[in-house]
């Protein structure tokens, strides 16, 4: 058997083996750090996966969304987004409108919901129904956009760019802090059963049985 044959039937047992690895709790909880953009249609998509999931078992899992993704600086230091200046408002919209819901997962959820379905508010009205919609202050929001935007941008920014660089896809989904490609795309196709049979491994949680 030659060198580079050898290599190769490594590699793919390496992979395979990377391939099987799989997700756990982490003190009976699962946290999932989900990177999006508003523009993006697969990240609209995943949102009914999250919604489902979060419905299911709020309990045992911890969301944060990061609306960054693709976005990128020019020479001057100002935003780039991949579908535009809508896509760079909405964004600055989701995060403040997260930020002042920090600490309510549910209204979260619920605002991430809206503004990731038809008509999606924020990035083809330009509005701030969603927020409304989940109870915030719109004067909070407007505050928040004109002075606090800048240092949450910053924030995702940051958040955003080790999974980006390491997952190259929207949405990416992290778990429990640790970047993994593979999980990340089993994630995007089949969230809930990674999530249930995850939390079914560890008695603490009470989950007894996931659907197929």
């Amino acid at each position: 058997m030659s060198k580079t044959t050898f290599a190769s039937i490594l590699f793919l047992c390496v992979f395979s083996v990377g391939a099987q690895s799989s997700l756990q709790t982490v003190d009976g909880k699962i946290h999932i750090h989900v990177g999006l953009t508003s523009g993006c249609m697969d990240a609209r998509g995943f949102m009914s996966q999250i919604r489902k999931t979060y419905d299911l078992y709020k309990d045992n899992i911890e969301i944060q969304f990061v609306p960054w993704a693709r976005t990128r600086r020019d020479e001057n230091g100002n935003l780039i987004c991949q579908f535009g200046e809508p896509d760079c408002f909405a964004n600055r919209v989701f995060r403040c409108a997260l930020n002042l819901l920090k600490g309510k997962p549910d209204a979260q959820v619920d605002y991430m919901a809206c503004e990731m379905s038809p008509p999606y508010p924020s990035f083809s009205e330009q509005s701030l129904r969603c927020a409304k919609s989940v109870g915030l202050d719109l004067d909070e929001v407007n505050n928040c956009l004109a002075v606090n935007a800048d240092e949450l941008e910053a924030q995702a920014e940051e958040l955003a760019a080790k999974p980006m660089a390491a997952i190259n896809f929207v949405p990416y989904i992290v778990f429990n802090n640790v970047i993994d490609r593979d999980m990340s795309f089993r994630a995007f196709f089949n969230l809930e059963n990674l999530v249930c049979d995850a939390l079914k491994d560890d008695p603490s949680t009470g989950v007894k049985n996931c659907s197929v």
